[in-house]
């Protein structure tokens, strides 16, 4: 990630909302949360949502956490169970990467897919950006779906999600498991290089960087964040950071 994409404000609204997201843990608070994440990709709507995850798809919705997506269309949804032919959930819940609305679009040219869209298109909803992170060993995922009136929503703005989500991520389950039991803390360890390495990590430093840093190789390094990620059921770097900060394993 590239940071000199952003302005100074922006790395610090993002690194706050990260901060402020180690604390969640009410739904009102995840939606402040989102909202402020609606502000940084300058969308008009916003909607979160938890779900179990089955062969690579959603297959049932565990939580949702509205924003101001219209109450019509949300009444629709869950009458209908949308969510089946929606080409969002379907890209996020199968690749979990961040995604502009029309990429998604773009893939599922389907029938169904493309009736989903023009119901979506009756209440405004036809342009947007959304990502979501898979975790739980895999059996829970997220998804935060952001939208507007105009196609607005650029490279630019999947950036800021790949760095603010794994976090809210972390938010999200933390509400959803003091409402539901879904899930609870788990005692993770990491040995004292784990966490040298980690700490660095999260400072934003390269493997290489961080071999310097510690005097070993970047192949001992890699080896380390790696055992780092499957000791932490994390799918990536910014999904082990985001871990580890929410367990108070680093600071």
């Amino acid at each position: 990630m590239d940071y000199r994409d952003f302005s100074k404000k922006e790395l610090t609204d993002m690194l706050d909302l990260i901060q402020v997201s180690l604390s969640c843990r009410t739904e009102p608070e995840i939606l402040k949360l989102t909202t402020r994440i609606k502000d940084l990709v300058s969308a008009d709507h916003g909607v979160c949502g938890l779900g179990e995850v089955a062969s690579g798809k959603l297959s049932k919705i565990i939580k949702i956490v509205n924003l101001d997506y219209p109450a019509g269309w949300l009444s629709m949804y869950a009458e209908e169970e949308l969510f089946k032919t929606d080409p969002i959930i379907r890209y996020n819940y199968e690749y979990f990467k961040t995604h502009l609305w029309s990429e998604a679009m773009e893939q599922y040219r389907e029938e169904p897919y493309t009736d989903f869209m023009n119901k979506a298109s009756e209440f405004g909803l036809r342009y947007g950006v959304a990502s979501g992170i898979n975790g739980e060993r895999c059996s829970t995922g997220s998804i935060f779906s952001f939208s507007g009136s105009s196609n607005r929503f650029k490279k630019y703005h999947k950036k800021v999600l790949d760095i603010v989500t794994p976090h809210v991520h972390q938010a999200l389950v933390r509400v959803c498991s003091f409402n539901t039991g879904i899930a609870g803390k788990q005692a993770y360890a990491l040995s004292c290089r784990e966490k040298e390495v980690i700490k660095w990590m999260k400072e934003g430093k390269t493997n290489w960087e961080i071999s310097v840093i510690l005097n070993i190789s970047e192949r001992t390094v890699k080896f380390h964040v790696q055992n780092i990620e499957k000791k932490l059921n994390a799918v990536n770097k910014a999904h082990a950071i985001a871990i580890a900060m929410d367990r108070g394993l680093v600071v």
